[in-house]
């Protein structure tokens, strides 16, 4: 697969113009009027979800509920591309899930890698040096020294696979991934913020060029201390 590099957005310094496009009048049908979820499900969560950029420290086992509810490995499957199917929290294109987490916890000495079928993290040595502009980026981007930091790195070829032109399939699993991510933070009444940057050029060099790429950044907090 021929990677697209999209790069990380950035703010315009001067804000640009845009006329909205006026869509043609029509008949206009209204649908019936829903009423407020009044339980504490999914309904009620969704209402009240919002992005909280102020962030407490996260506990390793903190981490561990919102990875294992979000996307853990829940069954796999045989399949003819070189690996293994996957069921998981979070839908991905054909089943592949080609998207793996980082994370780095504050005052830890490296980043680890999320292992979804173990369920547990896997320190990536010197990593804290190598990524050093990517913590960087992500201070100018939003500063913070609490938050716990989450890098998708994504393994094009996996997606290549079994999809031609499958670049657009890997940044909607990215963006289903942090959808779902950030549904299971409020449930559990963490504070989750997606980044606008890639984490580009930092995940590519984890392997020879065009196996892993940056498709997204995160951080997380953990809940208000209790008083």
């Amino acid at each position: 697969m021929d990677w697209i590099n999209l790069s990380s957005p950035k703010v315009r310094a001067q804000p640009g113009h845009y006329q909205p496009f006026t869509w043609p009048d029509g008949t206009f049908h209204a649908l019936p009027e829903i009423e407020d979820a009044d339980d504490k499900g999914i309904l009620n969560l969704l209402d009240h979800r919002r992005t909280r950029r102020t962030f407490n420290a996260l506990s390793v086992d903190q981490l561990g509920q919102l990875l294992w509810r979000s996307t853990r490995t829940q069954a796999i499957a045989e399949s003819d591309y070189g690996f293994d199917l996957e069921l998981r929290p979070t839908p991905s294109a054909g089943a592949i899930h080609p998207i793996h987490i980082l994370a780095h916890l504050p005052g830890t000495p490296n980043w680890r890698r999320y292992d979804s079928r173990r369920h547990g993290l896997v320190e990536l040595p010197g990593s804290v040096e190598a990524f050093a502009g990517l913590a960087e980026q992500c201070q100018q981007t939003l500063p913070s020294e609490q938050a716990t930091r989450l890098l998708l790195v994504a393994e094009p070829g996996k997606t290549a696979a079994k999809y031609q032109h499958g670049e657009s399939l890997i940044w909607r699993d990215a963006g289903v991934l942090f959808a779902i991510m950030a549904v299971i933070a409020e449930a559990l009444d963490y504070a989750f913020c997606p980044l606008g940057i890639t984490g580009e050029p930092w995940a590519g060099q984890l392997a020879p060029s065009g196996v892993l790429t940056g498709v997204g950044v995160a951080l997380v907090g953990g809940p208000a201390p209790k008083d």
